[in-house]
């Protein structure tokens, strides 16, 4: 009888989890999602005044043209993950985007802290790196757990 009654609660909590999960998820990539968009949105609209809080100054049409599409791939990279977040089929995609992003710009930005002697107390270094390193926590343990309830789903068919 103990038996029955510990897989009827574990049950009971998978449901729980399950019920959860994918709002959770859709939570967790909602601010990257909104962050792409401003800055695809911010970089397209007025790219000189999107660069030049960090120095940078574009001289030619060319360099505002070049940093219109750096904001064009911000939109593409918003697009791919919010239609993860409208579909509960693609839950772990989005993670998985999301994943790869904050990875690639982790690693971009520490290979610039080494080559070009930036430091996280220079400007905003500090809270962009805090914010990349969330998002990528977060969207790793919803990957996870998107994963973890789709083998679940499996084991329980």
């Amino acid at each position: 009888m103990k038996t029955n009654s510990i897989n009827a609660t574990s049950q009971v909590g998978s449901l729980r989890i399950a019920s959860f999960a994918p709002w959770l998820s859709r939570i967790v990539m909602i601010p990257p999602t909104l962050i792409m968009i401003l800055i695809g949105i911010r970089y397209i609209g007025n790219p000189i005044h999107a660069a030049s809080p960090t120095g940078v100054a574009l001289s030619t049409p060319e360099a505002l043209t070049d940093t219109r599409v750096a904001g064009a791939l911000a939109l593409t990279v918003a697009f791919a993950i919010a239609t993860s977040v409208f579909s509960g089929h693609r839950l772990r995609m989005g993670h998985a985007i999301v994943i790869a992003l904050m990875a690639f710009i982790l690693a971009v930005r520490m290979f610039g802290f080494a080559e070009d002697g930036t430091t996280l107390a220079m400007g905003d270094q500090r809270v962009k790196t805090i914010g990349e390193m969330i998002f990528l926590t977060l969207n790793t343990l919803g990957f996870v757990l998107q994963t973890y309830l789709r083998k679940q789903t499996v084991v329980s068919r």
